[in-house]
């Protein structure tokens, strides 16, 4: 028997929409923080500063202290300072002080950490730049570094346009992913 196209199903993003509010697990937060700080270390995040990065993305307020990041990841507070540092310096958190309190609090700037990352100082499109300047300075697509860097140029100029457009997408794709939240 013939199968009709309108009885096939669609494929749809992943949608896994929580139906009630679990129970924090701990012992699997920590892991997530292990394992995504090493993630980002391997890609090239400064090690502590992966893992403090990670930390705060899975803090419940997205925000802690020098001494809360220490006993997460089981170093000393001190050593959380240059972690810190580097995050705030690229754009993905910042020092806050509670009113009050002479603490300083550690906050991510945003949830959408994945946009400060793919757009900050325009990385692609310098990228894309460089490698232009390169292509051309190597004799041009015709000569084999020419063609090497040009293609790699083309390649960043296609993925910088893509990513605009993924992200412009994603902030209507992110509303009607929080609209079916409870």
């Amino acid at each position: 028997m013939a199968t009709d196209a309108r009885d096939v199903p669609t494929a749809q993003p992943a949608r896994d929409v929580p139906t009630a509010q679990p129970a924090r697990d701990e012992p699997r937060v920590a892991e997530f923080i292990q394992h995504f700080g090493a993630l980002l270390q391997a890609s090239g995040m400064p090690g502590l500063s992966a893992h403090v990065f990670a930390a705060l993305l899975a803090d419940p307020d997205g925000r802690m202290t020098a001494t809360e990041l220490g006993q997460a990841l089981g170093v000393s507070p001190a050593a959380i300072s240059t972690a810190t540092s580097y995050l705030s310096t690229i754009g993905m958190t910042r020092k806050l002080r509670e009113p009050g309190s002479r603490h300083v609090v550690h906050a991510l700037i945003s949830d959408d950490w994945y946009a400060t990352l793919a757009t900050k100082n325009d990385v692609i499109g310098a990228t894309q730049a460089l490698l232009a300047e390169g292509a051309a300075a190597a004799g041009g697509p015709t000569t084999p570094a020419g063609r090497r860097l040009w293609l790699n140029a083309q390649m960043f100029g296609y993925l910088g346009a893509v990513l605009s457009t993924a992200l412009a997408e994603w902030d209507q794709r992110k509303a009607a992913l929080l609209a079916d939240l409870p």
